[in-house]
């Protein structure tokens, strides 16, 4: 009997003695982890708290110099934005509040408005529907700007065979001459773009080859393969086709914008309606309730 009562004692101050050690334990861990946050914390101003991990994430890419300017400039706009915010006692905060308010009602109605039109589907708009808005607004669709459609092929001033060059580049419908320009861009070719089916922007051509905008327009009248030169490279502008500036918009480039804007129209007649359906049921319901002054 008295065997059993110490075993059963002895068993208890060893379970005391564990449960304590665990407690220590958990303890130390939790103040092991409370410290690991402390060095985190990177600023502290006004309750809150910026960490250097969130800070890390800014200087990706950046010289170590470049960082310490990028960090300092972030910290000090993130100190003076919450010194700001937490003096702003002279500021009137229900009208901040109401100004809160009002933008989250319009978040929510917007996002909710979204969401009708994503399940109403009718986001497809058919070819002849663009083609007909193309013919009644043919007149109104004009270009700003002017668009090229060809090839551009630069190499190094001493590659060979530049005759050969000019004869096949000036000839890229067929089959034969395109296969022996990509060959031979693929070989000696420091530059190729081949862009005969996509109407390119005077000014994207401009960027890859030394010309001015007043010189390119004038050798535009004289022919269509077009040949410049600067001190390391030779520049071959192949000009399938272009549209100046004011003309009409071609119909192919012209689709994307036509698109995005019957379906503008679409979405905007469906949400007049969706908002007014919404305010009738509301009204017959009593959801919403109308006073007489």
């Amino acid at each position: 009997m008295r065997t059993d009562l110490l075993i059963k004692t002895s068993f208890v101050f060893r379970v005391i003695f564990m449960l304590l050690g665990m407690m220590v334990l958990v303890a130390c861990n939790k103040e092991e982890q409370q410290e690991q946050s402390r060095q985190d914390i990177a600023v502290e101003c006004c309750g809150a708290i910026l960490t250097w991990n969130e800070i890390d994430s800014l200087t990706a890419g950046y010289s170590p110099e470049d960082s310490m300017r990028v960090v300092d400039e972030y910290i000090r706009s993130w100190a003076i934005e919450h010194l700001m915010y937490a003096d702003s006692k002279v500021v009137n905060k229900d009208r901040i509040e109401k100004m809160v308010d009002d933008y989250r009602r319009s978040l929510y109605a917007y996002e909710y408005e979204q969401m009708l039109i994503t399940e109403a589907g009718g986001q497809v708009v058919e070819d002849s529907t663009v083609e007909s808005f193309y013919q009644e607004h043919k007149d109104q669709i004009l270009l700003s700007e002017m668009l090229i459609k060809g090839a551009l092929l630069v190499v190094p001033n001493e590659a060979p065979n530049m005759e050969e060059v000019r004869k096949y580049l000036s000839n890229l419908n067929d089959e034969n001459s395109l296969e022996w320009v990509e060959k031979y861009a693929y070989q000696y070719g420091v530059g190729y773009e081949l862009f005969v089916d996509e109407w390119r922007s005077r000014e994207e051509v401009l960027e890859r080859i030394p010309i001015e905008m007043m010189e390119l327009d004038k050798m535009l009248n004289k022919g269509k393969l077009i040949e410049l030169n600067d001190s390391i490279n030779t520049y071959f502008l192949e000009i399938d086709s272009y549209c100046a500036v004011g003309s009409v918009m071609p119909m192919d480039y012209a689709r994307k914008q036509i698109e995005d804007n019957i379906l503008r129209t679409r979405n905007e007649e469906f949400i007049r309606t969706a908002r007014q359906k919404l305010y009738d049921e509301s009204l017959k319901n009593g959801k919403l309730k109308r006073y007489a002054k």
